[in-house]
């Protein structure tokens, strides 16, 4: 097994006379997953705005975004993610699920999850985030306000079993009938508690 020669490990010789047969390999699948060939040239991880340009207007959009180049205009990304680039300049309002910066930004930045300083990079405006993170040699200057993340709301089932508690006390009050010496038929009977002391 471990002291093979080539000579063991070549396939034997084919007679001249019989008909050459093609060699069969067993197929190796290039992917374990599936591939969509009609979409290649969407599936993507977002846009991006290169060094050289330079835009103004407003960008609202419904995917990822990178800008590297400067932008002066509010950026509107509610459910997606921002990333100012190292040489990217940004003059104007940010709102994104998550707004990471390594550049410089003038404006107020506001993100319903994150929003990260990088080191370097340069922020003058408000903050207003669930998890602000400005790291160490990130210049900042301006407000820090971080909101709270809303827990979904939930049927109250507090109301749902006090009802189902009431109707017992108000059943057993019905096949009393008649009321205890003292009170009236349509006062409610004095709570009791049983103190040790």
């Amino acid at each position: 097994m471990w002291y093979r020669s080539k000579r063991d490990e070549e396939p034997p010789a084919k007679p001249a006379g019989s008909p050459a047969q093609p060699e069969q390999k067993e197929a190796i699948p290039m992917s374990t997953y599936p591939t969509r060939t009609s979409d290649i040239g969407s599936v993507r991880a977002g846009a991006l705005i290169g060094k050289s340009l330079e835009i103004t207007g407003e960008i609202r959009g419904a995917e990822d975004l990178v800008i590297d180049g400067r932008l002066k205009g509010d950026v509107e990304l509610p459910e997606h993610r921002l990333t100012i680039g190292p040489s990217g300049v940004l003059h104007g309002k940010v709102r994104a699920r998550e707004i990471v910066v390594y550049g410089t930004v003038q404006g107020n930045l506001e993100a319903s999850e994150r929003v990260e300083i990088k080191k370097h990079a340069k922020v003058v405006g408000d903050l207003k985030a669930q998890r602000p993170v400005i790291e160490d040699e990130a210049y900042f200057k301006g407000n820090v306000e971080t909101i709270r993340a809303e827990a979904p709301k939930q049927p109250a089932p507090a109301a749902a079993q006090a009802a189902p508690a009431a109707q017992p006390s108000a059943a057993a009050a019905a096949a009393g009938g008649a009321s205890a010496p003292g009170q009236s038929s349509g006062a409610a009977a004095p709570r009791q508690e049983n103190r040790k002391g």
